[in-house]
């Protein structure tokens, strides 16, 4: 049963996969693949079938688990045999982020961030004693803001149109650091 269906949209997130959480028997012995984003749990649907395998492949292109992705696609609230309902996002395009799968370092604390108000990014100081190069990356891959050596604690963006980043913090050419920006202003 179909529930609402809401116009096509593009959205940023991760795949992730979990066991089918169908109740009845039998059930497929498979994962089921999500899309996890910021605000929702999607699950994943292309041609309007459920992807029941450990990745995804559309137009050759293979997709896996932990993959950040952007996808446009078509949102749907359905309803399971068992009147559970779940919100399914069909892939109508999907594509791979730069940067997915890198290993970044883990800290307590946010160490980069995006202040909305002064359209500035913020790292935090207790990185800069190190000799980093930040980089600044749109969405398609192209580097659109590189500081070299950075002393200052924050690269301003004020200049740029709304929409996704990527940055990375790079340390004797390595990434050590990764993160998303949204700016919205």
């Amino acid at each position: 049963m179909c529930l609402n269906i809401y116009g096509q949209n593009t959205y940023i997130g991760k795949i992730i996969g979990e066991a089918n959480p169908c109740t009845t028997i039998p059930c497929l012995p498979c994962l089921v693949l999500w899309f996890e984003t910021t605000s929702i749990n999607y699950v994943l649907s292309f041609n309007s079938h459920w992807i029941c395998d450990d990745k995804i492949v559309v137009n050759g292109i293979e997709y896996f688990i932990d993959d950040e992705v952007e996808i446009t696609g078509t949102i749907t609230t359905k309803q399971d045999i068992n009147s559970n309902e779940y919100t399914e996002l069909e892939i109508i395009t999907i594509k791979k982020l730069p940067f997915s799968n890198i290993e970044t370092l883990s800290f307590e604390n946010k160490k980069v961030y995006y202040d909305a108000i002064k359209q500035v990014i913020v790292i935090d100081k207790t990185l800069l004693t190190q000799s980093l190069t930040f980089e600044l990356v749109d969405i398609q891959g192209k580097v659109i803001l590189r500081k070299i050596d950075i002393r200052d604690s924050s690269v301003s963006i004020a200049n740029l149109l709304n929409g996704v980043y990527l940055y990375r913090l790079i340390q004797k050419e390595k990434i050590i650091y990764t993160g998303k920006i949204l700016k919205n202003n």
